[in-house]
């Protein structure tokens, strides 16, 4: 996240043909932040279960691993 003009997409295009380059493989996934809560974004233990309940993050780094 950042202002626009910063250089975000340029980073991860850059990092994506490193990547090639080096004949590794990159899956990126488009999220936006902003319409969802801290908790449902990143993801939150449940204190009466102790129970991990995955965020938006959490879900996408597990289908894209």
């Amino acid at each position: 996240m950042g202002p626009p003009g910063s250089g975000k997409s340029s980073t991860w295009k850059t990092l994506t043909d490193a990547n090639t380059r080096n004949n590794d493989k990159t899956i990126f996934a488009d999220l936006n932040p902003k319409v969802v809560k801290t908790d449902e974004l990143y993801g939150v233990v449940h204190m009466q279960t102790r129970e991990w309940i995955d965020g938006l993050m959490s879900k996408t780094m597990r289908t894209l691993g």
